[in-house]
């Protein structure tokens, strides 16, 4: 449950830390009996993973991953003077989930090498001839929230540098205000630079960050 090499490690738990609350917390064993025990349904898995994490993560009874997650998001915004890393919350139940799956299948292939589960249907995706972890099947954030959050790049955003780029986010909205070019702003296209030397003026962006792309110079590449 707190990682080994083909399930991730929880951010900020100790790996010793299971092994105690097998001795001390009565529900936490249960849940975690559930991984060793064969037929389970991924229902039953993901019902216990979550019970245990709840647990690791020192959740009260009757709390939900994400009710966790809120409660300690928080607690972190009203005492913190810096940043709150959203690694150091508990993962949301979609998160979770997957989790869950793929360390029942480590287990059971652990207790039975002849294990026949399927990984597609145990927290694998099969990508271009291997398996990939699923990781969670809603979005980061709300939609409204995705079309407010840029890079904060000073030049273009073509190297890893941009955060934007770095995380995959090919939604122009999420990239810096001073897009320099129509071309660059209406395709997204990150693959090349603009030659553009004066950026796009303010006047050309409206309280919301979006841009008028009508009104935008054209690309000199």
């Amino acid at each position: 449950m707190n990682g080994c090499d083909t399930t991730l490690r929880l951010f900020g738990v100790a790996k010793r830390l299971p092994l105690k609350k097998i001795k001390t917390d009565a529900d936490f064993k249960t849940a975690a009996e559930t991984f060793c025990t064969k037929g389970k349904t991924t229902a039953d898995t993901i019902a216990s993973g979550e019970r245990a994490l709840i647990s690791l993560y020192e959740g009260r009874a009757g709390d939900t991953l994400d009710m966790l997650r809120y409660k300690r998001f928080w607690e972190k915004v009203t005492s913190s003077i810096t940043t709150v890393q959203v690694r150091s919350l508990p993962p949301t139940s979609s998160a979770a989930k997957y989790h869950s799956l793929r360390v029942y299948l480590k287990v059971q292939d652990w207790i039975d090498t002849t294990c026949d589960l399927q990984p597609e249907v145990w927290g694998w995706q099969l990508s271009s001839g291997r398996l990939d972890p699923c990781t969670a099947d809603l979005p980061p954030a709300p939609e409204l929230l995705l079309k407010m959050i840029r890079c904060n790049c000073k030049s273009d955003c073509r190297s890893k540098r941009c955060t934007s780029r770095k995380h995959g986010r090919n939604i122009k909205l999420l990239f810096k205000r001073d897009l320099h070019c129509l071309e660059c702003a209406q395709s997204a296209d990150l693959t090349r630079g603009c030659a553009t030397s004066k950026p796009i003026p303010a006047t050309y962006l409206n309280s919301r960050w979006q841009m008028d792309l009508k009104k935008m110079p054209p690309c000199k590449v």
